[in-house]
């Protein structure tokens, strides 16, 4: 069975949540790890999990990556501001068969550790940043039993016609985005929220003025406020 190497975090004795955080494009274990200590501070009942690719960043041997880009967008048209919103999520979509592949592996590595703590579905959750937020979309739409939320931070839905044909469930998707983001643009976070109203399932945006493409400790604040007000 496929595994990840992994770091976990726990600031309480008890665990009753399980948090799995998953980081971006050419990042590592160690490019997220104050967040996630962050969050399990503000959550000490939960465990967090941050996972890291097993696949070496094509653009630096010391970084990992969840599934390659540069073949598909090798001029990174986008981040070009002036490259529209439909031409973005298209370069997206040509990822679909990667990310699916990905995402079963995903799958199959939250189900082990959810036997292993013995923590159900409806409390557990999934978080990444950039290509993690797009992995962690659509880990959480095609696992077959519903997770208890999914948070993205700068992500965007991402092979979406793949996507369609394996939506398993409909968590609750939590959008967090900062209007300064031209990694994974800004704009295009209006596309993610008509797809997942025309598949009816259920969000809630948390947008940052002025914040650009990274993590910020106010999300972690704000996501760990969601947790908390949802019942177990």
């Amino acid at each position: 069975m496929n595994t990840y190497k992994y770091k976990a975090f726990q600031a309480g004795k008890k665990v009753a949540k399980l948090i799995v955080f998953l980081h971006g494009y050419n990042g590592c274990i160690e490019d997220v790890e104050p967040f996630a200590e962050m969050l399990s501070a503000y959550l000490p009942d939960a465990l967090v999990v941050v996972p890291e690719a097993d696949m070496q960043s094509e653009r630096n041997p010391l970084k990992k990556q969840w599934y390659a880009l540069v073949d598909i967008d090798p001029d990174r048209k986008r981040r070009n501001p002036e490259t529209s919103t439909a031409e973005i999520v298209e370069i997206y979509n040509k990822t679909g068969s990667r990310i699916s592949e990905v995402s079963h592996k995903m799958n199959a590595f939250i189900s082990r550790l959810q036997k292993e703590l013995r923590v159900k579905n409806k409390d557990t959750y999934i978080m990444g940043f950039s290509q993690g937020a797009m992995l962690a979309i659509y880990t959480g739409l095609t696992r077959k039993y519903e997770l208890g939320g999914v948070f993205p931070f700068a992500g965007i839905v991402c092979g979406k016609d793949m996507l369609e044909k394996e939506l398993a469930s409909r968590p609750e998707i939590y959008l967090f985005h900062g209007t300064g983001d031209r990694s994974v643009q800004y704009k295009t976070l209006d596309f993610t929220k008509e797809w997942l109203n025309e598949h009816d399932i259920d969000w809630e945006a948390i947008e940052y003025d002025g914040i650009e493409h990274k993590l910020i400790e106010d999300e972690m604040k704000d996501a760990a406020d969601i947790i908390r007000r949802r019942k177990s």
